[in-house]
């Protein structure tokens, strides 16, 4: 290639045409030849006639410009021009070419840039008759030299996958790359990590190795955390720098249901630090419709960050029986579970057939022995789909049918007729104290004060299944609490009161402790890896590599204890997976992820993709060729009339 500035020419020995231009302007004035003056005679008979239709005598000199000028379009374009051509001097050299693509998460943002950046990069290969192969890193297939042309029409069938390549991934690349020379373009993410080095001096003995690197300071969120009734969002960046502000939208469903931003703030980065922090004070009933955050303007999987339970305050619905009348509603009698709950959860107010719609966590029956018409039907609707039906005993549901012939499907247990209390017909003389919880049960392990005592319950019927649903009971062997699993949700009874009326467990701590057991007032914590050995979460959503929600679709299900601590890939997708009581997110960025810039020895040359990219300009000029005679055309039957 011959380069004359800021253009170069693949085969320049084709401009010799040029010189011909001269000879070619003469030619063309002398065609068609000019008329010979004679002086006749006879012409003064003509004189005074007027001829309308005029003929010059030499072809005009701007129809023989343009004529040139279609011809010397023509000759350049056969030339092969290229704006911003490489410097032969800074190529790699003449053999195979391996193209190497982190592909990751961190490169999706200028994504569209290293496209055309490796479009450029083949291309020029092209000219040169270098075979190429392209190695992702994030998903390692092995490579096969080809020609670039053919790798040049698949380049829109390249993307970024939404992980980093791990130490598996590059150690099976490691396994892939090609025997003999060949030199290697390393399309980096620009993040620094360990598996780095060994892929780099594998390259290099190889061959040359040259990096290309964004010049884009990427940005990325953590997973957000609940803390002291806010919201907590971070977000970092991979060069601290100038004081910088960035926009974080929370998209969720409005109340109809459709996408939409429910909130925007900004996060702002101080100079020179690489870490920005954002609190939100959002009422319960929006956090609950959030589905995402994400960074305005930052297209990449690790500027979003899925929420899962553990965002959210439980809600919880207290109801009792009133009185005066069976229907439903809630009432301050509640005085124990209020104080219990009140720091933890969102309590709602109103009667059962206006929480039902609001899809509460719990809803809490405390002594209502029967629903009215529609809300039992509705309330069974609603445990199937996941809701925990948490009910107290007390004198109207002692005094009930409900639940004795036959199970209701709203209780645990068919119950016995008038309960059991100290001073009557079934007295037990004195208080019986708690029996240490059996293995299994969700209140194993907790210490049980001896100053909680029962003075009155409503007894179990005997039953087969009663012994697998006690999870709780008194020192005799009576069922203190018994619980049912329906559908996705749970029934769980306390055969006493919710009050102090017939125990003192309401009183003690042990009462709050056995609550946050059942998942009735903690936030849902994060589990630890081995409390998820032997489940298997199903992915609901994934996100791909430039951050878009999508339908997990027929993926397969996750291993509980890879879901937290197993590396990103294929077979563990970022997204929201879904358990048999829970659900939780697993992110691109977690918080114990620090961005740092890959470093590169200085004997390896490193590109930013803001250099100037070539252009090919052949079929600019043939195109402008085509029309130049076109043009002429339309000018030469104009003159002739």
């Amino acid at each position: 290639m011959t380069v004359l500035g800021p253009l170069g020419f693949t085969a320049p020995w084709l401009l010799v045409g040029l010189l011909a231009l001269p000879v070619l302007w003469v030619i063309l004035r002398a065609v068609p030849p000019a008329p010979i003056r004679r002086l006749f005679p006879g012409v003064v008979l003509l004189l005074g006639l007027k001829d309308d239709d005029q003929v010059t005598d030499r072809t005009p000199w701007w129809l023989l410009l343009l004529r040139l000028l279609a011809v010397a379009a023509v000759i350049i374009g056969l030339a092969g021009p290229i704006l911003n051509p490489e410097d032969e001097a800074e190529a790699a050299g003449t053999g195979p070419l391996l193209v190497v693509m982190d592909a990751s998460w961190s490169s999706a943002a200028d994504w569209r840039a290293r496209q055309t950046a490796l479009d450029a990069l083949l291309s020029r290969a092209e000219r040169e008759a270098r075979p190429v192969a392209v190695l992702r890193l994030t998903e390692p297939e092995v490579p096969q030299f080809q020609q670039a042309a053919v790798l040049r029409a698949r380049l829109s069938g390249l993307q970024p996958e939404p992980w980093e390549p791990g130490e598996a991934h590059v150690t099976r690349a490691l396994s892939m790359l090609p025997e003999g020379d060949f030199d290697s373009y390393w399309m980096s993410d620009g993040l620094a990590r360990d598996s780095r080095e060994p892929m780099l001096n594998a390259l290099m003995d190889h061959g040359q190795v040259t990096v290309f690197e964004s010049p884009r300071n990427l940005t990325a969120v953590l997973p957000p955390a609940f803390a002291d009734g806010h919201v907590q969002l971070t977000a970092r960046r991979l060069h601290a720098g100038a004081e910088r502000e960035i926009s974080i939208a929370a998209h969720g469903l409005d109340p109809a249901g459709n996408p939409t931003v429910l909130v925007r703030a900004p996060i702002t980065f101080a100079e020179g630090a690489s870490e920005g922090e954002l609190d939100l004070s959002l009422p319960a009933e929006l956090r609950a419709r959030i589905t995402r955050f994400e960074i305005d303007g930052a297209r990449s999987a690790g500027a979003v960050s899925l929420p899962d339970d553990s965002l959210r305050r439980r809600e919880v619905a207290l109801i009792a029986g009133n009185e005066n009348r069976e229907g439903l509603e809630l009432l301050s009698p509640l005085y124990y579970l209020h104080k219990a709950l009140e720091e933890d959860v969102d309590l709602l107010d109103g009667a059962l057939t206006e929480v039902l719609p609001a899809n509460p966590d719990v809803i809490v029956l405390a002594d209502v022995a029967t629903l009215g018409p529609g809300e039992a039907e509705g309330v069974a609707d609603w445990v199937e789909k996941g809701g925990t039906l948490l009910r107290f005993a007390g004198p109207r549901l002692a005094a009930s049918d409900v639940s004795r012939d036959r199970e209701d499907p709203l209780m645990p247990v068919r119950l016995r007729a008038g309960g059991r209390s100290v001073g009557g017909a079934m007295s037990w003389g004195e208080p019986k104290s708690l029996a240490p919880f059996p293995e299994g049960s969700p209140f194993e392990g907790l210490a049980i004060p001896g100053d909680v005592t029962v003075t009155s319950q409503v007894m179990a019927q005997p039953d087969p299944t009663l012994a697998e649903r006690v999870i709780a009971q008194l020192s005799d062997g009576t069922p203190l609490v018994t619980r049912k699993r329906v559908g996705a949700g749970q029934v769980v009874l306390f055969h006493v009161t919710a009050n102090a009326e017939w125990s003192t467990l309401p009183l003690s701590g042990l009462f709050v402790q056995m609550l946050e057991r059942l998942a009735i007032s903690a936030m849902p914590a994060t589990p630890e890896p081995e409390e998820l050995a032997g489940t298997i979460w199903q992915p609901i959503r994934v996100l791909d590599g430039f951050g878009a929600v999508v339908d997990a679709g027929t993926l397969p299900g996750v291993p509980g204890e890879a879901l937290l601590t197993g590396d990103l890939g294929p077979e563990l997708r970022p997204g929201l997976y879904q358990g048999e009581e829970r659900s939780l997110a697993r992110n691109v960025v977690t918080p114990d992820r620090v961005l740092q810039p890959a470093a590169w020895p200085d004997t390896v040359p490193v590109e930013g993709l803001s250099r100037p990219q070539e252009t090919p300009l052949a079929g600019w000029l043939l195109a402008l060729a085509i029309a130049l005679l076109l043009a002429d055309v339309i000018a030469s039957l104009a003159l002739s009339g």
